[in-house]
């Protein structure tokens, strides 16, 4: 450790360059400016932006449409299978033999129809003995000439009479005996089913009779007891002998001749009611469709091709050839433009404001495609392990890590973003695998645990943590969606529960590999990267701890304090912490010119000119920008070290120049800036001057350390070091209630009053300690609060 002895004792020995106090305040302000410059995200640039998007949405495009335009080897039947036949995209195709054969079934279960007139026989009944009651009439009347009278009663009977067997009809003395012998033959018709041939009647499928009279239906299964006429005929001569001829036995065949003349078919077909119930029936079908999922093998290598695989190649083929890729193309593309106008508008419109810049939109939209162009290496990989371990394909969907885009969004950029990413990213990799809702409800789960894990995500162990979450989750959900889509969970579900492990694991591992690139790419540094900088086993923090201590120990009680502020407020705790423990660290290059590194009453700058001492002042920012710089501490560490000290004038080294005749603008004895611009920078500001005001305080009392904290809250304020890192006069009130509790409980807290101890040599060691109180004379109070350095 160096003390003041140590230091130089002439003004050229503080080794920093050529140059006076000017030119190191203009070097202190370019290397912040350099340090800060953030030029490729600081404004928007339509060309490059444009340009940019355009890639991006041609990229996701390539990545999203669906691969195997070509088609595939078609094999003839029966012969062996070359190589592998796998359908490189999903296809859902009407099967039209399936469909015909459905049609087919339906058909054959439509029974004919037939129309069964049950009056028939009744109706001929009547038209006998009508007939010939009116024969009587004209033989007594002997109305017309015997040829007229026959002529009518053949059309009134509906049967042939020759001339002697109508003669002798007439010359019955009662013709109703004739009519019913008649009647007695076609009364065997009356109670039976007569078809006009049985060649009509159906082999199989049954028939359905239409009774008209009763306007009823009843369905035969067969076609027992259904007669034709010439059955019915046969029968009629079969029973001749049994007719009640009476009188009119003389005519006796005659009579059998008329009745098997009269005799008509009472069942007959209804083919246009038969056609309409067959065209209802076929119109009722579903057609039949044949699904070949995209990575399905149709055919493997030794395998036979047989016709169904022939069949299904030929499908495939016959749907990739009208296949519109272009349309495809174009209706991607166009749903991504879509989706980023969309989310333009959400960011620029919404109503708490978000800091979604041109670096977050470059680094979200990398991720994205990162996330994506993974995920389709996922899915072959899931094909490649159903295939060789026979499962379904659809396992193939569920290796997607679709949440790492979440996570790291999440821990990149903020977690409102990363959630809209999630359900973005979800739509298209469910089109990309033909996923259906449950599946899109595993993804949406998966992305939204991840988000809400990745919140509270500080360590890179926590990362695992997050993949373990997912998996367990998307886990979870497979029996849940299974059971939703009204299927029976089974084994066959087991290769989808462990996609989703593995895609949940992959989440961890995946975003522990790409998360040091994506800060070093865009040079982010995230809070797991903000805890390994805070670890004192940090390099840098055990050199400054070695070199200077003093230094190391006014870091630490900055950072409790700006941490503790930050908190209160709702800013970045950890972020200032960081900062706070780094801002000094270009004070090991010359640590005994800073006051808390020196012992004993010499103070070095006593014999420095002031502006000699102002540039070694100045010059701690300028070394403390090349060591982060060379140490890559990242672009937060950066911004604290160069703003903590904002504008501030440098007074007792001012005073001392004015003293020796200095008559320039007081601009030369003040820190170049640039003035603290967010929030975590201007609590740095404020803890690391009151850190140095109140230990300068004699009598650190609860009222006085309050004050203190006042005065310097107020001295900033009013020189308007705060104006660019909007904190408001409620940020400012809360701050300051923090801060004092802080140091009164935490540094300035009462302590027992020990009792001297003595030695050997009856001597007390209580004037050894070398308390605050004792060194409170090498720091000035205010308003010379920026002077504690020196």
């Amino acid at each position: 450790m160096r003390d003041g002895s140590e230091g130089p004792n002439t003004p050229t020995d503080a080794p920093m360059g050529p140059g006076g106090l000017a030119e190191t305040r203009e070097a202190l302000r370019k290397a912040a400016s350099v340090a800060l410059a953030d030029n490729r995200w600081r404004r928007w640039r339509p060309a490059t932006d444009v340009a940019a998007v355009c890639g991006f949405v041609l990229l996701m495009t390539l990545l999203l449409i669906q691969p195997g335009g070509g088609e595939v080897p078609q094999p003839a039947v029966d012969t062996v299978a070359q190589a592998t036949i796998r359908a490189g995209r999903d296809v859902l195709v009407e099967d039209r033999i399936a469909t015909e054969a459905r049609r087919e079934v339906a058909l054959a279960g439509i029974a004919e129809i037939f129309d069964y007139d049950s009056d028939l026989y009744f109706g001929l009944g009547d038209r006998v003995f009508g007939a010939f009651a009116k024969l009587k009439a004209r033989k007594l009347e002997s109305a017309g000439a015997s040829a007229e009278r026959k002529a009518v009663f053949q059309e009134e009977l509906g049967a042939k009479v020759n001339s002697g067997v109508f003669a002798l009809l007439e010359g019955l003395a009662d013709p109703t005996d004739a009519a019913l012998a008649i009647n007695f033959f076609l009364n065997m018709g009356l109670d039976r089913l007569v078809v006009a041939d049985r060649g009509i009647l159906p082999s199989g499928a049954g028939l359905e009779i239409w009774d008209l009279g009763l306007k009823q239906g009843s369905r035969r299964e067969n076609a027992a007891g259904i007669i034709d006429l010439r059955q019915l005929r046969r029968l009629m001569t079969a029973r001749a002998g049994d007719a009640p001829y009476g009188a009119a036995r003389i005519v006796r065949s005659w009579l059998l001749e008329a009745a098997q003349e009269l005799a008509q078919d009472n069942l007959r077909p209804n083919q246009p009611a038969a056609d309409k119930r067959r065209r209802e029936a076929v119109a009722v079908v579903e057609p039949a469709f044949l699904r070949i999922k995209a990575g399905e093998v149709l055919v493997r290598r030794g395998d036979r091709v047989t016709a169904s695989a022939w069949r299904r190649i030929g499908l495939l083929n016959e749907q990739t050839g009208g296949r519109t890729i272009w349309r495809e193309v174009v209706a991607v593309a166009g749903l991504l433009t879509g989706f980023l106008l969309l989310g333009a508008i959400f960011f620029s419109r919404a109503r708490v404001p978000l800091s979604f810049g041109r670096k977050s939109a470059y680094l979200t939209l990398t991720i994205v495609v990162t996330t994506t162009a993974i995920g389709v290496a996922m899915v072959y990989a899931g094909l490649g392990f159903a295939d060789g371990m026979g499962f379904d394909t659809d396992a193939a969907a569920y290796f997607v890590p679709l949440a790492l885009a979440t996570v790291l969004v999440a821990l990149l950029v903020d977690a409102r973003t990363s959630l809209l990413v999630g359900v973005a990213l979800t739509v298209f990799l469910a089109y990309r695998v033909h996923g259906d809702l449950w599946l899109v409800t595993n993804y949406i789960v998966g992305a939204l645990v991840a988000g809400i894990a990745a919140r509270h995500s500080r360590r890179r162990i926590d990362l695992l943590r997050i993949g373990l979450a997912v998996a367990l989750a998307q886990a979870a959900m497979v029996p849940v969606t299974v059971t939703l889509a009204g299927h029976d969970l089974g084994s066959e579900h087991l290769p989808l529960m462990l996609g989703a492990v593995v895609s949940g694991l992959l989440v961890g591992v995946a975003t522990l590999g790409l998360l040091p690139a994506f800060e070093w790419l865009f040079d982010e540094t995230t809070d797991t990267r903000l805890l390994e900088l805070a670890s004192a086993d940090n390099p840098l923090l055990k050199e400054l701890a070695l070199k200077a201590p003093g230094t190391y120990y006014h870091s630490t009680m900055v950072a409790n304090l700006a941490e503790a502020g930050a908190e209160a407020i709702g800013a970045n705790g950890l972020i200032c912490r960081v900062m706070a423990l780094y801002h000094d660290i270009g004070k090991m290059q010359r640590p005994a010119y800073f006051m808390e590194n020196q012992r004993g009453g010499d103070n070095i700058h006593d014999r420095l000119a002031a502006d000699v001492s102002a540039r070694v002042i100045l010059h701690h920012i300028l070394d403390g920008l090349e060591m982060a710089r060379k140490a890559k501490l990242g672009r937060l560490i950066l911004e604290g070290i160069a703003q903590h000290q904002g504008t501030t004038l440098l007074h007792r080294f001012h005073e001392k120049a004015r003293a020796q005749g200095f008559n320039g603008p007081e601009e030369d004895y003040r820190y170049p800036g640039p003035r603290p611009q967010r929030r975590e920078c201007g609590i740095l500001l404020l803890a690391d001057s009151i850190e140095a005001a109140t230990r300068a305080l004699k009598d650190p009392s609860a009222a006085k350390v309050g004050e203190r904290v006042r005065q310097v809250i107020e001295m900033r304020v009013g020189e308007g070091e705060l104006d660019d890192c909007n904190l408001t006069l409620r940020d400012l009130a809360m701050i300051e209630t923090t801060f004092t509790r802080t140091l009164t409980l935490g540094v300035f807290h009462n302590r027992v009053d020990y009792p001297p101890m003595a030695n050997t040599n009856g001597s007390s060691h209580e004037g050894d300690v070398d308390s605050d109180a004792n060194r409170d004379h090498r720091v000035r109070p205010l308003p010379g609060v920026a002077d504690r350095s020196a």
